[in-house]
This record gives structure tokens, sequence and C-alpha cells, in this order.
């Protein structure tokens, strides 16, 4: 039985996180009055202002790639009028492309690196229609080109990660309110990724077998945490995760690569990701929220690494022990999270 506060150990990093049982007598999540201030709620935008609903409108060149709606005629499948789903450059770069590779640089202690890389933009057609609310199909054209450009850019040989994400809201770093992700192609490994990483290969050298393989077997069998689970995917939130409600989608057989997913698996990848989206938001009356894909990096290597995507609903505040201690406190067990959200659909 789960004590008042216990500390957990993430399975993969080595982090501990605080679960903090307690803290639930607070009615800040429960409670009708208390929950997340909805997006719903919230002053709609001037769709006429946006930026991303006519993209090219907006200045915009001929989007790198795009796919028509699954309801266009056969006739409309050449006309980019049809879009669904475009993926543009980013007007507001975070990196930079350079025809050099980008060297570090020393001096004393201090080194860095010039930011060269890629930020594009991948918008889908409807102002108001978020991963909620889309048709399997129409999240399937999302994952497709998220695939796409992913092989692309994979091919620049200063590429050294590729990480897809979607900021969901204002309090998850959005700042234009339509529905869209973004892909930041980067000359390093990120340092969540690399601690995942170390993690990862750690357990097969000592184990000989794949640390997520054996963790989502020990969550199927257990269940507690489980909120669903397909043919190809199993949804749950884990041991020790880092915000409460937290959801991660992990394929179940053993594979290092999301670009590697297979034309049958899209249909069962974007229904995971579509039902956890409606779970989070009848939940927790929409909250804004991340998710990204956390998959191997480019080129060869790294089998023992077994990709998956991950939620983190927002709005949940950090105090002194996370911005100090850099331990997550989290105030919803696991357990209770999985069965609230298993219960709302």
């Amino acid at each position: 039985m789960l004590a008042d506060s216990e500390f957990r150990k993430d399975q993969v990093s080595g982090d501990w996180v605080l679960v903090a049982k307690g803290r639930k007598k607070k009615p800040v999540f429960f409670s009708d009055k208390d929950k997340i201030t909805s997006n719903k709620e919230k002053e709609k935008e001037d769709i006429s202002k946006c930026p991303f609903e006519d993209p090219q409108k907006s200045g915009n060149p001929f989007p790198l790639l795009w796919y028509p709606s699954p309801e266009a005629a056969s006739s409309e499948m050449e006309d980019l009028n049809s879009w669904f789903v475009q993926v543009i450059v980013n007007k507001y770069p975070l990196l930079s492309h350079e025809k050099k590779c980008p060297v570090p640089q020393k001096k004393g202690l201090e080194e860095k690196l010039d930011s060269v890389g890629y930020h594009e933009v991948i918008i889908t057609r409807d102002h108001n229609k978020t991963i909620a609310d889309m048709s399997v199909e129409e999240v399937q054209l999302v994952l497709k080109a998220y695939k796409e450009r992913y092989r692309v850019l994979a091919k620049d040989p200063c590429v050294k990660y590729i990480l897809i994400f979607h900021n969901q809201g204002e309090l998850a770093g959005a700042s234009v309110p339509h529905p869209h992700s973004q892909l930041v192609a980067l000359p390093i490994i990120d340092p969540d990724v690399a601690g995942s990483l170390r993690g990862s290969a750690d357990f097969f050298k000592e184990n000989k077998k794949c640390v997520h393989c054996a963790m989502v077997d020990d969550e199927i069998k257990d269940g507690s945490r489980v909120i669903s689970k397909n043919k190809y995917f199993t949804t749950l939130v884990p041991f020790a995760p880092r915000v409460p409600y937290e959801i991660r989608i992990y394929p179940i057989e053993h594979s290092s690569r999301f670009e590697d997913l297979d034309k049958e698996e899209f249909p069962y990848l974007a229904e995971a990701l579509r039902d956890s989206a409606k779970r989070i938001n009848k939940a927790l009356n929409h909250p804004d929220y991340n998710f990204f894909i956390h998959t191997a990096p480019v080129g060869d290597g790294h089998d023992h690494y077994h990709w998956h995507i991950e939620i983190l609903p927002r709005g949940f505040k950090w105090a002194g022990l996370e911005l100090g201690g850099g331990v997550e406190v989290i105030v919803i067990p696991p357990e209770d999270a999985a069965k609230h959200l298993r219960k709302v659909m």
C-alpha cells in the first residue's frame, strides 16, 4: 500500500520523484470548482489574424510538404487549397541551416557551438480542431508528416538528433493558438534524451535486454497504471512521472526508432494518441499540454533504446523542492491518475 509520501526512482534515467499522496487532500484536481482553467473557456482569438489559418497568405513560401484532407476529392489531390496538414520553415527559428557543420569552440572552461540545424512547423488546417477532435485518418496524416520530414532531415550529416514536439495552449509554450507541432533538428543530443540513452545502455549491458520492454511487460502484467492497449501500442501513466497525469505511449514490440514506424502501425498509433488527448481533456477539463517523441539519435547504434511518446499536462506548479532540488513532487499518485483516465472514457 502506498504511504502518504514516498520517493520513486525512474527506471531509465535514475531520477527520483516524490509521490506525495497526502497532498491530494488539497482539492485542486478533483474538485469541479478548482479544475485547471479550460482552454475552451478562454477568450477566442480573432481567426482572421491567425498566421496559420492561411500560411501562404501570411507570407510563407510553398510548403516543404503537404497532404490533402482525407475527405478531398481525387480532383483536389494536387490542389494546395485542399491541404489538411502542411510543413513550413519556422519564421522565427531557434536554429539556422548552414553549409558547414558546427565545430565546438573552447575558451578555458567555456565551450560553445553554433546553433546550426533546422526548425520547422507542422500545421493542421482547422483553427479549433485539436488532436483530440481529429479523426484517426487526420491524426495519421500528422504522424505521416512527422515521419517524412524526419527521414529527409536525418540525411544531413550535421544533424545528431531530431525532436518532434507539440505545444497545446499558452501554458505549454504555444505562441499561436492554432494547432501545430514543431520539429527541431539539432547538432547535439539533447540532455533529457542523453540521460535516457545512458540509462537504457547501462540496463542493456547488465541485463541483455531493453529496459523499456521490461518495464512495459511489467506494467501490462500489473495493470494498475495501464490506461489502454491496442494491437501495437500500450498507453500508461509511468511509475515515476514528471508531472501528475503524465501519459506515455509505447510500442509493445521493441523498436528503437519512430521513423521506422510501419504503415500498418500508423492507425493504431493515431488511435492511441487521439484517445490519450481525449482522456486528458475529459479528466482535467481541457488543460494545456505538451507531447513529444523520444526516439534514438540519427545514425546507427542505440538499438537498445525504445522510442515512445510522452504527454505532459501543464498547470501543475513547481515550488522550492522542484526548482532547488530537482525533485518533482507528484500530488496525484500514478495509480489514481490511471484509474481516473480509464474511467472518463
